[in-house]
């Protein structure tokens, strides 16, 4: 049992939601190759940049060693697309990934093979 007003008391300002789709989302995990000093915040800014269907991006994993070379970092992201209307179709999300890679690309990042 949750004593409403005690937990509301803890919100500071207006409480917001957005209703959950009723289609289904999409994932692709991203792995790529970048400068050391280039910031997760500015990848994931990237990517929101490149797409409005990118609905979620997490950082799953971050690797520097034998197989990437001195002074880049390996990041893995999980990206989440959906679209609130409909289902999207795989046309769509190749084409917001190639919108993606190209923001990437511009910032010298690559994709890691």
């Amino acid at each position: 049992e949750l004593d409403y007003e005690a937990l509301m008391s803890c919100v500071d300002g207006e409480l917001r939601y957005q209703p959950l789709s009723p289609y289904a989302a999409v994932k692709r995990d991203l792995a790529l190759v970048c400068d050391e000093e280039t910031t997760c915040g500015e990848i994931e800014e990237t990517i929101k940049k490149a797409s409005p269907l990118v609905g979620e991006i997490k950082l799953f994993d971050i690797y520097e060693g034998a197989q990437i070379e001195k002074g880049f970092k390996s990041m893995a992201y999980s990206l989440v697309f959906r679209h609130h209307d409909k289902t999207l179709e795989e046309s769509e999300i190749t084409a917001a990934m190639k919108k993606i890679l190209n923001g990437l690309t511009d910032l010298g990042i690559e994709l890691r093979s």
